[in-house]
């Protein structure tokens, strides 16, 4: 039954006329069917604790998991989503005991979810918001396209960022104390009046270069012209340019590290960069244009350069502000002197 069912769905998925020999046709299908029904048993298992098996060698270490979880969202592991789909509601012929595929889906990658609004929330029929970011979620090509859909900000969706072209100025080796940072759930901005830049916080861990890196292939190949994961690892690179970059930002609680030296990031995230062809033209090109010209400001330098001298620390501070007092009072000693001759 599923046999005679896949061959009709493969054919769809391959949209390829000139499909190889019946021979190849059915070792391909067989495939599919065993890799299908490994993730849909996968899937069912980490939703209900009811459908473990005891013991379950799967669910017995976290670590394992999470090793799976990464290797499904790989770009090179992907079964298109509506063949899984189409596999599920087969199996569980609509059983109301049973989650939707997009509901199990989305708990099984809930890791990687990265919104200011509850997955719960946009999923509700009950919520009128959230039909264009549901839409995207419910016609995935894969695993890969539906984790992309996570990454989008939601509120995005509703006003997208326009790309522009700007310059790439930054020279000014004070530049990371330039300015100073907040952590902002939803967008990026850049208050020019007091030099603040708001910005989500981005977890680096051993799975981050894989994670983005799939991303951004996939992307660049299926969305030539919304590469908004790639505008944002070129934001992060072009914020981090050395090890002193990555532990201000750490320090801020922008980077939440939990593997690797300062070195080691900036070496991932020039590896990531390394292919990013996004350029001058850039979603947060308006961004760039208010950071390089805070950066111009000659007094602004000069602010930076004393903070990172003379107040990089409270005891650098403490002492700075001691060694003005003392400055301070010798010459009101010297001027008492001088009057008094």
């Amino acid at each position: 039954m599923y046999y005679r069912y896949w061959d009709d769905s493969v054919g769809r998925a391959r949209q390829d006329k000139r499909a190889g020999t019946q021979s190849h046709s059915s070792l391909l299908i067989g495939m599919i069917l065993v890799d299908a029904g490994f993730i849909l048993e996968l899937l069912l298992r980490a939703y209900s604790e009811g459908l473990r098996a005891e013991n379950d060698l799967i669910f017995a270490k976290s670590g394992t998991i999470h090793d799976l979880k990464r290797d499904l969202m790989l770009l090179e592991n992907q079964l298109p989503f509506f063949l899984l789909k189409k596999m599920y509601k087969r199996a569980l012929k609509c059983n109301p005991h049973y989650p939707s595929f997009l509901h199990l889906t989305c708990h099984f990658f809930s890791h990687y979810y990265n919104q200011s609004i509850s997955i719960d929330e946009v999923l509700s029929p009950n919520n009128p918001h959230s039909s264009e970011y549901r839409s995207n979620l419910e016609d995935p090509k894969h695993f890969t396209d539906l984790i992309r859909t996570f990454q989008q900000p939601y509120s995005t969706i509703h006003k997208q960022q326009q790309c522009g072209k700007w310059n790439i100025l930054r020279g000014n080796t004070h530049f990371m104390n330039l300015i100073s940072f907040q952590k902002l759930e939803v967008r990026e901005e850049f208050d020019e009046n007091n030099g603040e830049l708001k910005i989500p916080p981005l977890k680096v861990d051993d799975s981050t270069e894989s994670f983005y890196g799939n991303l951004m292939v996939w992307e660049q190949c299926y969305y030539p012209n919304d590469t908004f994961i790639c505008h944002y690892i070129f934001l992060i690179g072009y914020l981090i340019k050395s090890a002193e970059d990555v532990s201000i930002l750490v320090r801020k609680r922008i980077l939440i590290k939990q593997l690797g030296s300062p070195i080691e990031i900036v070496a991932m995230f020039n590896r990531l960069c390394k292919y990013n062809n996004v350029g001058t033209e850039n979603r947060y090109s308006s961004l760039f244009m208010k950071l390089n010209a805070y950066n111009a400001v000659p007094h602004h330098s000069w602010i930076a350069i004393l903070k990172l001298e003379y107040f990089s620390n409270p005891w650098r501070g403490v002492a700075t502000i001691a060694a003005i007092i003392l400055l301070v009072l010798t010459m009101i000693q010297t001027i008492c002197a001088l009057f008094s001759l």
